[in-house]
């Protein structure tokens, strides 16, 4: 039997490929499917080859992407901060129709010549898939969260379609460890409620979410870890040369940052509060090379849109800092590699949390700088690092250079603590495949 796992892969952004490659492992691991299928992730042909190319040089079997982004691949250089109004009635305009056609998709799904009369070619051949596989899985994240957008209503019916899709065909459904909340926003807790009730598996990534969830639903959600726990770093040798590229070595004493554009929803002053994010962290680093540290900027996020393109801020970052102990490692690496190279860092400085959990899981102490959701704070709290998280809007310069300075002062103290953690990665992954196999005994 074969299994689907949703939504689409996006190369870019090395936390989200870690997700789906430890999804298709695990699903793969459980021994009870003969092909797992991946969901890409573009809107065109142009946009496949850059987003899902690394997933398909892996040998992962793609499946095509049925529900095109509002934005159509279209994405504005400028405006990582915020987006233009006219960009957003576009988006407006494109989410309407398409929740249009896939409410009508859905109604008639379980008809395939229906779906072949009614849609193109490339839904029915993504459908007939559907019809085969015996279970979807929604890949581990963070992205059931919605802060009252006038967008929220649509963002949820995005985010869930497949699973929608999946329970209309009798599927079962495995939702693995996500960050849920908050759930503001019109219908945002109503279509929550709808269709978590359907699933057959569900798991939170940490407490805070697991309560979140829990207390919408009325029921007890089983917390188990984030599956970028369980990405296996790739070749230290090619790890070695990326450093030795931009004359870095392990003996440099290198703290990582990554930082990334942040749009603030929900808050009416996103300029200021970016600007005021990006000088914190200008900060921190001018004091991390004060003290003789090497600073690493690292690409997490390439994109697709120039919200989710880190060099977008990285380049702001170098405007207010100019050293030549300030390295930008400008790659393009896929998540094992970058997990190599992040093994080899003294300290992590983390925006884009995968950045954190592959720092954390190469026993690197780290600082996370919290956004989008409940998954910063609710992870690190669940690893005892309360002291170091701090939202993106709360940021400040002497805050963070405080908690680096006391992260240092009890160095040795939270490399053990992570030591002693990662006895439980193996054993929460064991737990995931056990209850994965006992759906169908």
């Amino acid at each position: 039997m074969n299994a689907i796992i949703v939504p689409g892969v996006t190369d870019l952004n090395k936390g989200d490929q870690a997700l789906v490659w430890e999804s298709w492992r695990l699903a793969k691991d459980t021994g009870l499917y003969d092909e797992v299928y991946i969901l890409d992730a573009g809107d065109n042909e142009e946009e496949r080859e850059l987003l899902c190319k690394q997933s398909e040089e892996h040998g992962f079997k793609l499946l095509e992407n049925i529900l095109k982004h509002p934005r159509r691949g279209q994405h504005k250089s400028g405006e990582h901060i915020k987006e233009s109004k006219i960009e957003l009635l576009k988006q407006i305009k494109n989410a309407a129709m398409d929740f249009k056609d896939t409410r009508y998709l859905i109604k008639i799904c379980n008809d395939l010549e229906k779906v072949r009369k009614n849609f193109d070619e490339k839904t029915y051949r993504t459908v007939k898939q559907f019809h085969q596989a015996k279970t979807i899985f929604v890949k581990g994240g963070g992205f059931i969260h919605a802060y009252g957008e006038k967008t929220a209503p649509y963002l949820m019916w995005y985010f869930l379609f497949y699973v929608r899709l999946a329970k209309a065909l009798g599927k079962k459904v495995v939702f693995l460890p996500n960050s849920y909340g908050p759930f503001i926003g019109l219908t945002v807790e109503k279509q929550v409620r709808s269709v978590f009730g359907k699933l057959d598996l569900v798991y939170a990534r940490e407490n805070v979410s697991a309560q979140s969830l829990g207390q919408l639903m009325g029921k007890k959600i089983p917390v188990e870890m984030d599956l970028g726990f369980f990405l296996e770093k790739g070749s230290q040798e090619e790890a070695i040369k990326i450093l030795d590229k931009y004359n870095l070595s392990k003996d440099d004493k290198i703290v990582g940052v990554t930082i990334r554009p942040w749009r603030f929803p929900g808050l009416s002053n996103p300029e200021a509060l970016y600007q005021k994010y990006i000088n914190s962290v200008a900060d921190l680093t001018k004091h991390l090379l004060a003290k003789g540290y090497k600073v690493a900027l690292c690409n997490q996020s390439l994109g697709p849109n120039s919200h989710e393109d880190d060099r977008n801020a990285i380049k702001d970052l170098l405007a207010k800092v100019k050293d030549p102990n300030m390295i930008w490692i400008n790659e393009n690496l896929s998540c094992d590699i970058l997990k190599a190279v992040y093994s080899n860092f003294y300290f992590f400085v983390g925006t884009r949390f995968h950045s954190i959990i592959f720092s954390l899981t190469s026993l690197v102490p780290s600082i996370a700088i919290g956004y989008g959701g409940n998954k910063a704070k609710g992870i690190m709290g669940d690893f005892s690092l309360n002291n170091y998280v701090v939202q993106i809007q709360d940021v400040q310069s002497d805050l963070l250079i405080d908690m680096f300075d006391k992260a240092i002062s009890e160095y040795d103290t939270i490399k053990n603590q992570l030591n002693r953690s990662m006895g439980l990665v193996a054993e929460s992954r064991n737990r995931l495949i056990q209850d994965i196999k006992s759906l169908y005994k």
